[in-house]
């Protein structure tokens, strides 16, 4: 049995495989970084679009609430008047002539 030494050449052999792997693993370690940023930022994006869109769902509705009541307003002329009061009083705080309109302010914290 004889034990050999690397010659000189089977060396760099060596090290220029083990410079190979390096490179590989760290290639490989940035593309893994890279896919795990890309997931998360695009699950964060789908959060923040899901939320969006809780929130404008939620907003329809109440648009569709509210056609459905002017709609029934206007179906009948006896509710459209009625209808025109309501949003007079409602929205615009106006009171018949002989009403008054009454603001209660809370008391100041103090």
């Amino acid at each position: 049995m004889s034990l050999k030494q690397p010659s000189g050449e089977a060396h760099e052999n060596i090290k220029r495989h083990g410079l190979v792997r390096l490179l590989a693993t760290v290639a490989l370690s940035l593309a893994a970084i890279y896919v795990a940023y890309s997931i998360i930022s695009a699950n964060i994006a789908i959060r923040d679009n899901l939320k969006k869109y809780d929130e404008l769902a939620a907003e329809t509705s109440l648009v569709l609430e509210n056609n459905e009541q002017i709609n029934a307003y206007l179906e009948n002329d006896e509710n459209l008047d009625e209808y025109i009061e309501n949003i007079a009083r409602d929205k615009l705080d106006y009171a018949n002539s002989d009403e008054r309109i009454y603001y209660v302010i809370p008391a100041s914290a103090d």
